[in-house]
């Protein structure tokens, strides 16, 4: 049907008629005086450019200005991004040091805690030969008489590694209860024999009693550290 209708048109009829209009409008247009055909001039470039710069130029413009403000936007916000991280890389650098620092410090405090509870460790006399020590010395004041030498409860110490890792170094608590009776100037000068050893014991606790007859009974809890996990196994 569109065909028909297009062979239908008179397509030369439609030119001679546009070429008529021309005519009649360039003659009218040479009619005028030359102001007046300055304005219309200006006039149709004046509309033709309104119509150009509503259908493209304004419209352009605005696109090319918003995908300008989005791109800026975008690449702010990817400065922000930008720094944002490499705030948080500062931070964790500072943390990373300071983390490193003080685990250096710990690890050298711990090591010179160590080397010094080796050397009083060394000093102290061996958990199997505290009874032997003590009696030796009784020994030696023969008006002392022992009335009871048990073993306290042995306890663990953890011992952490200096380098914070794997598990850690166990030391055993040996203790030794003994009670004697004796005059006052034996049991101080058995005292002053177990103060004055060159390896030594640890003293917790002691107390004196003394009964109707006047006689005194001196109880002594002493202590010493070891390696040896077994108990002295000392009867009451």
């Amino acid at each position: 049907m569109n065909a028909a209708v297009r062979r239908s048109i008179n397509w030369v009829a439609l030119w001679n008629q546009g070429q008529l209009r021309w005519r009649r409008a360039r003659r009218a247009f040479d009619g005028r005086v030359l102001n007046e055909r300055r304005l219309l001039i200006i006039a149709v470039v004046a509309g033709l450019w309104f119509v150009i710069d509503s259908l493209w130029i304004t419209p352009g413009y605005k696109q090319l200005a918003a995908s300008l403000a989005r791109k800026n936007q975008a690449e702010q916000a990817v400065l922000a991004l930008q720094e944002r991280q490499r705030q948080q890389l500062q931070d964790m650098a500072r943390a990373q040091a300071a983390v490193k620092s003080e685990l250096q410090i710990t690890r050298e405090r711990m090591s010179r805690q160590q080397e010094a509870f080796e050397k009083a460790r060394q000093v102290l006399v061996p958990a199997r030969e505290m009874r032997a020590l003590l009696e030796g010395l009784l020994g030696e004041q023969k008006s002392l008489r022992v009335t009871s030498m048990k073993t306290l409860p042995r306890e663990a110490i953890q011992l952490p590694h200096v380098d914070g890792t794997g598990q850690a170094a166990v030391l055993y608590r040996h203790g030794l209860e003994i009670r004697v009776v004796g005059s006052f100037h034996d049991l101080l000068n058995w005292l002053r024999s177990v103060e004055s050893m060159p390896r030594k014991l640890m003293w917790d606790e002691m107390s004196l009693e003394a009964d109707d007859q006047a006689a005194l009974t001196l109880t002594l809890k002493v202590h010493t550290l070891s390696n040896d996990r077994e108990p002295l196994e000392m009867a009451p």
